[in-house]
């Protein structure tokens, strides 16, 4: 039997986004990232931080490890099947020793991070020395359009080359009492925020006297038509105002304006905000629960 273990590259694209669709139509039921997602994450990662394995010249499975502060975000997905388990167990250890090589380039602690979604992966992490951390959500609604009430503060579009310092500031003092937090310097956040092809163009402030209180940063994805809400936040003397449902509001409205048909988030089911019961009221669901696990480096 033939078994090869070796980094991705760009003309393996085709089988690996067959896989990671496969995968998700199996564990979720659906497909949900679009082939620029999976474009992006095989021409973008590191070559040693991407690593597929063939059995018999068949993809059996794929891990990806990237790099976000003290955190190593990574992602493995493996076909189901009699062997899962010691495919996930092989690709763990790649995950592994690209995340030592990012360990032993910076004096900062470094932990990868991962998901599991099916009993399998939770199996071969744990077995690694993976620990629990969180359950998260994903949730999301269809969209319709949504009555806003009028706001006591002003809410606008972001608008760049004016807001970004003032974006940052209010980041970092939101998030500070957010599980996980790490400070991130300018250059730092930047460089998350800014520096990547993102869209903007459905980012919306709410400022009072001149200063942002609250935000929600939301991307569409015109191949999936799901819009991601990726960051919704609101200073601590503002919360429990209904000023975040507001802006959440918003923010569907935006996504089904630019021809979304849904919208999706992940939430930490231990958000000290409760904010998945924002996002409840808000219409949104829960579509499924996965858990977070971490391994200290």
């Amino acid at each position: 039997m033939s078994r090869v273990k070796r980094s991705i590259s760009a003309e393996d694209l085709s089988e690996v986004i067959s896989l990671i669709h496969g995968y998700e139509e199996t564990v979720y039921g659906k497909v949900q990232t679009s082939l620029k997602m999976i474009r992006d994450l095989v021409v973008k990662t590191e070559s040693r931080d991407k690593v597929g394995l063939w059995i018999n010249d068949v993809l059996k499975g794929v891990s990806f490890l990237t790099h976000r502060d003290h955190r190593l975000p990574s992602l493995l997905l493996t076909v189901k099947e009699d062997a899962t388990e010691g495919y996930i167990e092989e690709l763990v250890e790649a995950l592994i020793e690209s995340g030592k090589r990012w360990k032993g380039e910076s004096v900062e602690e470094k932990s990868i991070v991962i998901s599991a979604n099916t009993h399998e992966e939770r199996t071969a992490f744990e077995k690694a020395g993976f620990s629990v951390q969180r359950h998260w959500h994903q949730m999301s609604i269809k969209l319709t359009e949504k009555s806003v009430p009028v706001s006591p503060y002003l809410v606008r579009p972001f608008i760049p080359g004016k807001d970004e310092r003032a974006l940052y500031e209010a980041y970092e003092t939101i998030f500070a009492d957010h599980y996980d937090y790490h400070p991130s310097t300018w250059e730092e956040f930047n460089q998350r925020f800014f520096i990547p092809e993102d869209s903007i163009g459905q980012w919306l402030l709410m400022i009072d006297e001149g200063k942002v209180i609250g935000f929600v940063l939301s991307h569409t994805d015109d191949e999936t038509k799901i819009g991601e809400i990726s960051h919704l936040g609101m200073k601590r003397a503002f919360r429990r105002r209904g000023l975040g449902l507001q802006l959440l509001r918003q923010a569907f409205n935006g996504l089904q304006s630019a021809g979304m048909t849904h919208a999706a988030l992940l939430v930490d089911s231990d958000s000290p905000t409760h904010a998945a019961l924002l996002y409840k009221k808000a219409g949104m669901t829960i579509q499924r629960t996965f858990t977070r696990y971490d391994l200290s480096l």
